[in-house]
């Protein structure tokens, strides 16, 4: 489904001034369709992009609301696109090759969440702000 959106329609839809760097990574992204390493995405912009580039146009795009970021069990930082059909979800990591999914929770599920979440926050000093679950295996490729 990502596959079909344009580039330059997710930059102008955003007001998010239109270059050649940012046409290259959100069509990178795109094509990828998942969430994805920041170092497998610097390796498929290869040298049309500096990596001080990428860097800054990731931050800007995180700055803007469209690109998520988080990190791996291992410690690798992944980004995806959260454009305006983004829905809350949460990942599935696989321990032998890094490879990401998305995955989202029944309705009850993260209903049941909300109200531990709430619990928590009424029995601690934390104001909890949002969450995330990380599940992790093995895909199909290595089980």
């Amino acid at each position: 489904k990502l596959m079909s959106i344009k580039a330059s329609d997710v930059l102008s839809e955003n007001n998010i001034s239109v270059t050649l760097p940012r046409l290259i990574i959100i069509e990178e992204m795109l094509a990828f369709g998942k969430p994805v390493t920041i170092e497998l995405l610097i390796k498929k912009v290869g040298n049309k992009v500096a990596t001080s580039t990428l860097y800054r146009v990731l931050k800007d795009f995180k700055n803007k609301g469209i690109l998520e970021e988080f990190t791996t069990p291992e410690n690798d930082t992944v980004v995806e696109l959260s454009l305006n059909e983004h829905v809350h979800h949460h990942h599935v990591f696989c321990s032998k090759c890094g490879e990401v999914e998305d995955i989202t929770l029944s309705e009850d599920i993260e209903k049941q969440l909300g109200v531990e979440i709430l619990n928590i926050q009424a029995s601690s000093e934390y104001r909890i702000k949002d969450h995330t679950l990380e599940l992790i295996g093995l895909c199909s490729s290595c089980k």
